[in-house]
């Protein structure tokens, strides 16, 4: 294709598509402050621009021509890709709809206004209305940076004891200085990836999540085909189609967090209109044959992707870890590990020498692995083996 599409972001969430917009014959822009992110050396022309400039991202965008523009894994960029769609008439998400999405509050407001289940909320900015807050949900209850992604800024708590803690810890990561508490929903935690086509919901793939212990709630893994009845599914997609309404999605893709009640209620808890992050992408590609990543640049150029269903593969992917803080020195995949049958692919991201977290958000982890399996229960065991014969080594920090 002639066209020119701006990517916005180019760390190695990025990369997936920046690499198939270069298969696909696209001329690619990357923007991102660092000038060594490692899509920006695969990119036709490499800006070094923080995406949340967006002044100076739609400068550049109006320059260059851009026929589309988009980001994936990542919220952060959200506002700014939609502020570029409506100054510009791209296709895509526009400015309205980036910020409903992009700011966890909006998002809240939006689905209340529509009556859309989800969990009792609060605005907070002072620890002393958190503490009023926290009493009225009751406990546990669940405090969370309004603005961020990543699992980052995102607590449990289980007591009063611990509240001044999670209070600093979500207010660390939030840019505005809101915060939200929520109630905790006990149940099953699951996820969705839809696709919507001007103004129509058209495809929408629920998955199994793996998830960390409190206090920090960090998806792990995921696995495809859901594993709850088709009946429950079905009450699950009528309050993920109602959600995207309510924020206004018409177009490209979407990441839904949700949680299903042991009385059959369905609780949507997050919303971000991008794709899905945590090995995500490549899931749908290996459980239902359509490329994700590619359908995704396509609505952002202006053309209408292929979502029908190809094959149907369970399939699971685990995150890679550090078992501490400190610095990766080395790392094994043993033999028996490559040559599985059920190996789909395994890749450490994180390089011997770097500085590497234990998990407390998303990107924190330092590799992925995919496997296939009979069953989607045979995929997740498997995932499990695998990962844990890898073994990894970290030096304590001096």
């Amino acid at each position: 294709m002639n066209k020119t599409i701006m990517i916005v972001g180019a760390g190695i969430g990025q990369l997936p598509a920046i690499l198939t917009a270069k298969r696909m014959g696209l001329k690619v822009i990357c923007v991102d402050k660092n000038s060594q992110a490692l899509g920006m050396r695969s990119a036709d022309l490499a800006l070094s621009l923080d995406v949340i400039d967006i002044d100076g991202v739609l400068t550049a965008a109006k320059e260059n021509k851009i026929d589309g523009i988009m980001t994936m894994q990542s919220d952060l960029p959200v506002k700014t890709v939609g502020a570029v769609v409506s100054a510009l008439k791209l296709p895509g998400v526009n400015m309205e709809t980036a910020e409903n999405c992009s700011n966890k509050i909006k998002t809240r407001e939006c689905l209340a206004k529509y009556g859309v289940s989800q969990p009792k909320f609060f605005v907070v900015s002072s620890i002393h209305d958190a503490r009023k807050a926290v009493l009225e949900v009751g406990l546990p209850a669940i405090i969370k940076a309004s603005d961020n992604s990543g699992s980052r800024g995102v607590v449990k708590i289980d007591s009063l004891d611990s509240l001044e803690k999670s209070f600093q810890e979500a207010m660390s990561y939030s840019r505005a200085g809101e915060l939200l508490v929520e109630e905790y929903i006990e149940g099953v935690e699951l996820g969705a990836q839809a696709f919507s086509i001007s103004g129509e919901c058209k495809q929408v793939f629920f998955h199994n999540d793996t998830m960390t212990k409190p206090p920090y709630m960090v998806p792990i893994g995921h696995s495809f085909p859901c594993n709850l009845e088709e009946i429950k599914l079905e009450k699950a997609k009528y309050e993920v189609v109602h959600s995207l309404e309510a924020l206004g999605v018409t177009d490209g893709p979407s990441n839904i967090d949700l949680i299903l009640k042991k009385n059959g209620d369905v609780k949507i808890i997050e919303i971000g209109a991008r794709i899905g992050a945590t090995c995500l992408p490549e899931l749908i590609s290996y459980f239902t044959g359509i490329d994700w990543v590619e359908a995704a640049i396509l609505t952002a150029v202006g053309k209408i992707p292929d979502l029908s269903i190809k094959t149907h593969r369970p399939c699971a992917a685990l995150v890679l870890e550090a078992p501490m803080d400190g610095v990766l020195i080395n790392f094994k995949i043993p033999e028996k590990v490559k040559l599985d049958p059920d190996l789909l692919e395994i890749e450490f991201t994180a390089n011997v020498g770097d500085q590497v977290n234990k998990l407390h958000k998303g990107t924190d982890r330092i590799g992925k692995v995919f496997v296939k399996g009979r069953t989607v229960q045979h995929a997740e065991e498997k995932a499990s083996f695998l990962k844990s014969q890898v073994e990894i080594y970290v030096k304590p920090r001096d």
